[in-house]
C-alpha cells in the first residue's frame, strides 16, 4: 500500500507543476531578454539570415540537426568528395558536433580538449588540453568521451572530465576562467557532456549515475564564473534537510529508508535546451543508480526527479513543469537523449512542442510551455510497458519488466532504443530521423547483497544479451539462467539490429527505415554500427557509420543517393557549414565511448587505427586520403602468458570482482568494448605490469584509472587469478586461433 500511495502523490504533484507550475510562473511575451545576455539569443532567433552558420551542437536554438543550405541536394550529392581534414591525436572516441561560426570551427574531444580551425582548410588557430586529475579515469561508465563546445559572444566553453569548466578566449583559446563543478571529489563524479548557455549563463550537468554520484546541474555567469544556482535531480537524505523547495516535493517520491548514501543518480550528462522566447531551459535526467527500485526505494514510489524532462527558469534554476518520462526506472531508461523544439500543427493548431526518443522506446511529444502531453507511441520494440496512458501520462508496465525474483527479457535493453546520437528534425519533411536500436537483454538480480562502494560501481542489476559469445549467452552468468528459448518465448525477434527510421511526429507512426546494421546483424556491432544524424533542406540525411561510410540519403524517401569511403570509423553527427559561398559537409571521426566495438575485422578503425579526424567535404571533391593500414602481430601459437594459479576461492572472489569492476568495458560481447582489451588476451608484459597497472594506475593516460581505492593487493591477486584462469579456458576452447595482445 506503501509503494502504491507513493506513486499517487507523485502523479499528484505532477499535475500541480504541469497545471499551474507556481505562484511566480511569467507571462510568455515572446520578448528577447535584453543587455549582454541577449547577443547569443538575438542571434540564434535570426539564424535564418546565416544559412552558413552552425550555431549550437544541434545548429540552432530548437537543436534540430537541420541546415537550411541546399547547395549540396538530392541532385549533385553523388558529387560530394573530400575537401579537407584535421588530424586528432586520441583513440578514445569522438562524439561532439563540431561549431562553425563567422569562418571559423571549434571542436571538442575526449577528456575535454578543445580547438579551433579555419573552417575554409582545417589550418589550426589553437588547440586546447586541460591538466586532467587522471585518478577520475576509471570512474566513467562509457569511455573519456566529450559531447561538445558551446560559444557566447568572445568566449568558448568546454566541460573538463575531471569536472573542472573552462571559460576560453575563443580568438586563441587561452583560459580566462575555471571553475570546479564537483560537490564530493571522492564520488564517482566525470563530465562527458556539453555545457549549454541560457540568457547570460552556461549551465553544466555531469555523470556518474552507475557509480554513486546524485545529480544536479549548475549555473555559472558567463563573464566572471561565479555561480548563480544549481539545481539538484534528486534529494538527498530528508533528515538533513532541502537545498531547494522542488526536492521536498520529490522527496514524497522516494521511501524514506532510501540508500541516500548511494546519491541515487539522475545525473545530466547530455540532452538541454533553452527556448529564448519561453525564458526556459530544458534538461534531461538519467538513470538511477542501484538500477533496481526494490533496493534503492524499498517502498517504491516514482523516484522523481530520475528519468525526466524538467523545464527550468534560467534565472533562478526554479522548476516550472516536469514530466517523467519512466516512474522508478529499473532498467537505465536515461531521458538524457537530445530534445527537439518545434512548432507543429496539431489537430488543426499550431503547438510549440518538445520531442525526444529517450532510451525507453517511447517518442513522446509535449508541450513545451506546460508540460502536458500530446503523445507518446513506441518508436521500437517495447515490452517493459504496455502504453502509456493518455489520461495520466504514465507508462502502464507489464509483468515483463520486473526482474527482481525471475529473471526476464526485457525490451529494449539497457543501451535503449536511442541513445546519445543525436535524432534530427527536418521541417522541411516533417520527419524525425533517429538511429534505432533493436535489442533486447536478459535482466537478473545478483544472488549478493548489495554493498555500497564510494566512488566504485553501484548499479547492482545483472544483465546479459542475447548474443552468442563467452560474454553473452555462452557466459558463466548466462549459464546460471534459463535458456533464451524460453525466456524469449512470446517476446519479440531477439536478432540484435541497428536501424534508421523517419518518424512522423504529428501521426506517431513510421515514415520509412533502413537496416544499418552493416556486416553484424545479431550481435553487439550491430546497433553501433550507426551514428548521429544531420538533414538538410537539399532533402538530404546523413550518417556516418562504424565500417567507414559517411552515407548520404534521400530525406523524403530514405533511398540511399551516396556513400563515401572515409576510412574512419564515426558515431557522432555531421553537420554543415558555407564558407565564401561554398557549402561543407563534416564530422568529427573516431569510435568509442559508450558505443563499444573491439575494432573488428570490418570496421574502420580495425583497418586504420581510430585516432579521431575531422573531415571536411564539399561538391566536386577528391577521395578522403587513408592513414596507414595498422599491423598487426598474428602471435597465435602461443599459450597464455602465465600458468594457472591460485585457490577456488581467488576465483570465485575474483568473477565476482570481475563482474563488479571491469565487466562495464571489459565484457567483450561479441566485440564490445569502445576498443578496451578483452583481459583474457593480456600479453606476458601487461600480465607483469598487472598489479602497478590497477593499483599505481600507470595506464591511467590510456584510459585504465586507477582503482587503489577500491581493490586491496590481494583482491587484485586474486581478480588477476581469475582473468589467468580464463585466457586458458579460451585457449583451450579456440587453440592456436587466438590472437594475444
Amino acid at each position: 500500500m506503501k509503494a502504491i500511495s507513493v506513486t499517487g502523490i507523485a502523479w499528484f504533484i505532477f499535475v500541480i507543476c504541469v497545471a499551474c507550475a507556481d505562484s511566480t510562473t511569467p507571462v510568455y511575451d515572446n520578448k528577447v531578454p535584453v543587455g549582454e545576455a541577449a547577443t547569443l539569443a538575438q542571434r540564434l532567433l535570426q539564424l535564418e539570415n546565416e544559412p552558413q552558420t552552425w550555431m549550437t551542437g544541434g545548429r540552432d536554438y530548437q537543436q534540430s540537426y537541420y541546415s537550411p543550405l541546399q547547395q549540396i541536394n538530392a541532385a549533385n550529392v553523388d558529387q560530394l568528395g573530400y575537401a579537407w581534414h584535421y588530424d586528432l591525436e586520441s583513440e578514445h572516441g569522438y562524439e561532439a558536433t563540431p561549431l562553425v561560426v563567422d569562418g571559423v570551427m571549434y571542436g571538442s574531444g575526449p577528456m575535454g580538449t578543445a580547438f579551433a580551425l579555419d573552417a575554409r582548410s582545417g589550418k589550426e588557430l589553437w588547440s586546447f588540453t586541460p591538466e586532467i586529475d587522471l585518478s577520475f579515469v576509471r570512474k566513467v561508465c562509457c569511455g573519456v568521451v566529450n559531447r561538445g563546445v558551446v560559444l557566447d559572444g568572445d568566449r568558448l566553453f568546454v566541460g573538463a572530465l575531471d569536472g573542472y569548466l573552462y571559460a576560453l578566449d575563443k580568438a586563441d583559446g587561452t583560459v580566462l576562467w575555471r571553475v570546479d563543478t564537483f560537490t564530493d571529489r571522492e564520488r564517482g563524479y566525470t563530465i562527458t557532456g556539453a555545457p549549454y548557455i541560457a540568457n547570460g549563463l552556461v549551465i553544466i550537468g555531469n555523470s556518474g549515475a552507475e557509480f554513486d554520484a546524485r545529480g544536479y546541474i549548475t549555473a555559472y555567469d558567463v563573464r566572471s564564473g561565479e555561480q548563480r544556482w544549481r539545481f539538484f535531480t534528486v534529494p538527498g537524505d530528508p533528515r538533513k534537510g532541502f537545498e531547494h523547495p522542488e526536492l521536498e516535493a520529490a522527496a514524497a517520491t522516494w521511501d524514506p529508508e532510501s540508500l541516500w548514501q548511494v546519491g541515487l543518480g539522475g545525473t545530466v550528462w547530455d540532452a538541454m535546451a533553452y527556448d529564448p522566447l519561453l525564458n526556459l531551459l530544458y534538461v534531461g535526467t538519467g538513470n538511477a543508480a542501484p538500477y533496481p527500485r526494490k533496493l534503492r526505494s524499498p517502498a517504491g514510489g516514482d523516484n522523481l526527479y530520475l528519468s525526466s524532462i524538467l523545464a527550468l527558469d534560467p534565472d533562478n534554476g526554479k522548476l516550472r513543469w516536469h514530466y517523467q518520462t519512466t516512474p522508478g526506472d529499473n532498467w537505465d531508461f536515461t531521458a538524457t537523449q537530445k530534445m527537439i523544439l518545434a512548432d507543429l500543427d496539431i489537430a488543426g493548431a499550431t503547438r510549440k512542442v518538445l520531442m525526444q526518443a529517450p532510451k525507453n522506446g517511447f517518442f513522446y511529444v509535449l508541450d513545451r510551455v506546460t508540460g502536458e502531453l500530446i503523445s507518446a507511441q513506441p518508436y521500437a520494440n517495447v515490452t517493459w510497458a504496455s502504453h502509456v496512458d493518455m489520461a495520466t501520462g504514465r507508462p502502464v508496465e507489464t509483468e515483463q519488466a520486473e526482474y527482481f525474483n525471475a529473471p526476464k527479457l526485457i525490451f529494449p535493453g539497457p543501451q535503449g532504443a536511442h541513445n546519445w546520437q543525436p535524432m534530427s528534425y527536418s521541417p522541411s519533411t516533417g520527419l524525425v530521423y533517429i538511429p534505432v536500436k533493436e535489442a533486447g537483454a536478459i535482466w537478473t538480480m545478483p544472488e549478493e547483497p548489495f554493498e555500497y562502494q564510494k566512488g566504485g560501481l553501484n548499479s547492482h542489476s545483472l544483465y546479459v544479451f542475447p548474443t552468442p559469445g563467452e560474454w553473452g549467452l555462452d557466459s558463466p552468468l548466462a549459464k546460471t539462467l534459463p535458456p533464451l528459448e524460453e525466456l524469449g518465448a512470446g517476446q519479440p525477434d531477439t536478432t540484435i539490429r541497428g536501424v534508421l527510421r523517419a518518424w512522423n511526429p504529428v501521426t506517431q507512426k513510421l515514415a520509412w527505415e533502413r537496416d544499418t546494421s552493416g556486416p553484424w546483424t545479431g550481435n553487439m556491432n550491430a546497433f553501433w554500427n550507426g551514428g548521429g544524424l544531420m538533414s538538410t533542406a537539399g532533402d538530404l540525411l546523413f550518417q556516418g557509420r562504424g565500417t567507414g561510410e559517411l552515407v548520404a540519403l534521400e530525406a523524403s524517401t530514405g533511398k540511399e543517393l551516396h556513400s563515401i569511403d572515409v576510412g574512419l570509423s564515426m558515431m557522432a553527427a555531421p553537420m554543415s557549414y558555407a564558407v565564401d559561398g561554398v557549402q561543407y559537409v563534416a564530422i568529427i571521426t573516431g569510435i568509442g565511448g559508450g558505443n563499444g566495438n573491439d575494432y573488428v575485422p570490418g570496421m574502420a578503425a580495425y583497418t586504420y587505427g581510430n585516432k579521431g579526424r575531422v573531415v571536411a567535404f564539399r561538391l566536386g571533391g577528391a577521395e578522403v586520403p587513408k592513414r596507414a593500414q595498422v599491423e598487426r602481430e598474428n602471435a597465435g601459437l602461443v599459450e597464455p602468458a602465465f600458468a594457472r594459479r591460485g585457490t577456488a576461492a581467488q576465483q570465485e572472489l575474483g568473477a565476482r570482482l570481475f563482474v563488479r569492476n571491469c565487466a562495464k568495458c571489459h565484457a567483450n560481447i561479441d566485440g564490445r568494448g569502445s576498443g578496451i582489451p578483452d583481459l583474457r588476451l593480456m600479453s606476458e608484459s601487461t600480465h607483469r605490469e598487472f598489479a602497478q597497472i590497477l593499483l599505481e594506475g600507470t595506464r591511467a593516460g590510456r584510459g585504465m584509472g586507477n582503482f587503489a581505492d577500491l581493490l586491496s593487493s590481494a583482491e587484485v591477486e586474486a581478480l588477476h587469478v581469475y582473468l589467468i584462469d580464463e585466457a586458458w579456458k579460451l585457449w583451450e576452447k579456440q587453440g592456436e586461433g587466438t590472437q594475444w595482445h
